[in-house]
């Protein structure tokens, strides 16, 4: 695979007309609003300062409350998402999941509008259950990808999804930029609240398409016999023990799967943490903080594109082993270097190598998949980066409050990134899905 050469040719330029491929696409554009604005930069920075404010509780408390929240959603998600998975996968329900969860998600960002001070435990509440069904939603929205692609072109169109996410993110973030002038003043409040509903808004309608338009696979003869005699619950929890057992004998993937969650703790803490150390490390204000996600947006729509080539050009595996070794070089810039102008360049630089890491890692995943179970197996990737959502902003919580310094904090990423490099390296690509990429 690694040594086939891939043009960026007709037949990737086609797949940009192609109807299922754009609504795939285009519901990446959706919910990263969600990722962008509620996990990553305005919310955040909103809990700290305004709902767990260190006048009212101790220093560093809500960066505890945070990770706490951010850890209880993740792994509720991780305990449902491979039971959910199975259960989509027998009843050819992927699209109805991704359509209830999405909605649910988009209702529950609506609550936050009535968050405040002395909202604690409410705030927490609602962002959990919008986070849980947000990670859902994610998973049957990755699932589709074996079925949207061959492995000649897996990494041109999750590279393709990432583009139009991070340009959904850029936009999201410019519709919501006029009201973060007034910053955290209170009488700026209501304003932060309403880019909440947008976010919202904004969600449901660019999710849309894919409701319309991505289709599941028809049901075969076996799975009809089955469905008359059990449920889809039963059907779902007997798949799932199945799944298990080959997943266990299949030592490539769960080296994959191990790597994964170890990097993607790095990631975690970064989603969960930047804007809120941009806020109260190297004091942004918070127009500030948006203009600098905004302007990291532009060279990662060019790279995912970029990197989805590469993937198909020199091997998935290739792409995550050279993000990595950046990814460790910038972590130590950023806790080395206190200038905001270091802090912006670098935190570009982390943008471009987050999204080329992960559209290797789904990539990888893709092709590591079998044909009819891509929901049930992405459920396991999804828990990889679900139970580093757990253990990652946790950890950083609890550094950062006990040592009351956030780049103490941040340099524990270099332990999971140092880690997950190590295990990358000795995972194999299956020899058939060689034999069988070589004849597409």
């Amino acid at each position: 695979m690694a040594n086939k050469p891939i043009r960026f040719n007709l037949k990737n330029l086609k797949l940009l007309l192609n109807l299922s491929v754009l609504s795939w696409a285009l519901y990446d554009f959706a919910n990263t609003s969600f990722a962008i604005v509620i996990i990553t930069v305005i919310f955040p920075v909103f809990f700290i300062n305004v709902i767990a404010p260190e006048h009212i509780y101790e220093k560093n408390f809500g960066d505890l409350m945070w990770g706490v929240a951010s850890a209880a959603s993740i792994l509720i998600a991780a305990f449902l998402a491979p039971i959910c998975g199975a259960v989509a996968d027998i009843s050819r329900s992927k699209r109805r999941f991704l359509i209830i969860f999405t909605l649910i998600c988009v209702l529950f960002v609506l609550l936050l509008f009535f968050t405040g001070s002395g909202t604690l435990v409410y705030a927490m509440v609602i962002f959990i259950i919008a986070n849980i069904t947000y990670q859902l939603s994610m998973m049957f929205y990755n699932s589709f990808l074996p079925e949207l692609s061959d492995k000649s072109n897996v990494g041109f169109i999750s590279g393709l999804g990432f583009a139009f996410g991070y340009m959904g993110g850029f936009f999201a973030l410019l519709m919501i930029y006029p009201f973060l002038g007034g910053g955290l003043e209170s009488e700026n409040i209501p304003y932060l609240k309403l880019s909440f509903i947008l976010t919202a808004l904004y969600f449901i309608i660019f999710a849309m398409p894919s409701f319309l338009f991505l289709k599941d696979k028809p049901f075969n003869i076996d799975d009809k016999t089955s469905l008359q005699r059990e449920s889809y619950l039963k059907i779902g929890f007997k798949r799932l023990s199945l799944t298990f057992k080959e997943m266990k004998r299949n030592k490539n993937l769960i080296r994959f799967l191990t790597s994964f969650f170890l990097f993607s703790n790095a990631f975690s803490i970064l989603a969960a943490y930047a804007a809120i150390y941009g806020r109260n490390t190297l004091n942004l204000s918070l127009k500030e903080i948006a203009f600098l996600f905004m302007l990291g947006h532009f060279p990662v729509i060019i790279s995912s594109v970029f990197f989805g080539w590469l993937v198909d050009k020199i091997g998935a595996k290739s792409v995550i082993i050279i993000t990595l070794i950046a990814w460790c070089t910038v972590i130590i810039l950023i806790t080395s270097v206190n200038l905001k102008i270091i802090f912006y360049i670098v935190y570009i630089l982390a943008s471009v190598l987050t999204g080329s890491t992960l559209i290797a890692s789904r990539s990888l995943m893709s092709f590591l998949t079998p044909y009819d179970k891509e929901a049930e197996y992405f459920s396991f990737y999804a828990i990889g980066g679900k139970f580093s959502g757990v253990l990652g902003p946790v950890v950083f919580g609890l550094l950062s409050y006990f040592t009351k310094n956030q780049k103490i904090a941040l340099l524990s990423t270099l332990v999971f990134l140092i880690s997950g490099l190590i295990i990358i390296t000795v995972v194999r690509v299956p020899k058939e899905r060689i034999k069988e990429t070589s004849k597409i």
